[in-house]
C-alpha cells in the first residue's frame, strides 16, 4: 500500500522532531568546562535555564554568592548584592543545582553532588576531566593561604599529592579559558577504636577501585572568569 501525502508529511515532521532532540540531547551533553547541560558561562540567560530546566524551587534577586571554595583569585564583586540566583531540587542527578547570573548573563553553576556514603551513583574524581573536558589537578587545603596566579597554578601544580595530603578534604582544580571549575573531594578519615566501624568499612569500599584520588566528589562549583580579579 502507497503511502497517501497527509501520512508522507507526518512521517517526515517526526523525522524532524526526532532528529532535533537527538541533536538538542548531544548539545546539552557535551562535556564542555565553560558550561554545563546546554548552559554556558557569559552567554546563558535565566530564560535559558528555565526553558531546559523547567521553573526553579528558588529564585532570588539581588543576592551576594556563596562559593563552597571562593578561591584567592576572585575579586570582592562575587560578595556584592548584584545576582539573581535560580536553586533546582534533584537535577540531572545532583541533589541540588544554584544556578548565579549577573546582568542576565550566567557566572556561576553550583552543585551538591550524590554522597557515597549513602548512594549507590557518585562522582570519583578520576571522572573530572572526562565530565569537563578540562586538566584538574589536586590542591591541599592550607588555611589562609592562598593560590599562586592561574597561569602559573596550571603550569606548574603537581598532578599528584603526598598521600597523607589527601586526608579528610582536597580540592580538585582546573583553569580553562573561560572558567575555573572546583570540585570538593570528600576522603575523611575515620579514626575507630578496637573494632572497625561502618564508616570506616564504606570508606574503604570507596577507595577499592584503585583509581588515582582518593574519595568521592561533594561539591562543584563552574565559576566565570569575569569574577576573578584583575
Amino acid at each position: 500500500m502507497r503511502p497517501t501525502k497527509r501520512s508522507a508529511q507526518l512521517l517526515a515532521a517526526i523525522t524532524i522532531v526526532l532528529v532535533s532532540f537527538v541533536s538538542l540531547r548531544a548539545q546539552t551533553d557535551t562535556p564542555r568546562p565553560d558550561g554545563w547541560r546546554g548552559l554556558v558561562l557569559n552567554v546563558s540567560t535565566p530564560d535559558d535555564a528555565i526553558r531546559l530546566f523547567g521553573p526553579p524551587a528558588k529564585d532570588k534577586d539581588k543576592t551576594a554568592l556563596d562559593p563552597v571554595r571562593p578561591l584567592s583569585w576572585l575579586s570582592d564583586k562575587y560578595k556584592q548584592k548584584v545576582f539573581r540566583t535560580l536553586t533546582y531540587k534533584k537535577l540531572q542527578g545532583f541533589k541540588q543545582v544554584q544556578l548565579s547570573f549577573h546582568e542576565n548573563k550566567l557566572v556561576l553553576v553550583s552543585m551538591e553532588a550524590p554522597n557515597a556514603e549513602f548512594e549507590k551513583e557518585w562522582i570519583d574524581p578520576d571522572d573530572l576531566e572526562s565530565l569537563f573536558a578540562a586538566t584538574f589537578k589536586p590542591h591541599r587545603r592550607k588555611y589562609k593561604s592562598k593560590l599562586p596566579p592561574p597561569a602559573e597554578f596550571q603550569a606548574n601544580e603537581p598532578a599528584e599529592l603526598q598521600k597523607d595530603d589527601y586526608d579528610y578534604w582536597y580540592d580538585m582544580i582546573a583553569v580553562t579559558e573561560n572558567s575555573f571549575i572546583v570540585a570538593v573531594a570528600d576522603n575523611y578519615k575515620y579514626i575507630d577504636g578496637l573494632f572497625e566501624s561502618r564508616d570506616t568499612k564504606k570508606r574503604k569500599e570507596i577507595n577499592a577501585r584503585g583509581t588515582r584520588y582518593p574519595g568521592y566528589v561533594s561539591e562543584i562549583e563552574i565559576i566565570s572568569r569575569t569574577l576573578a580579579s584583575p
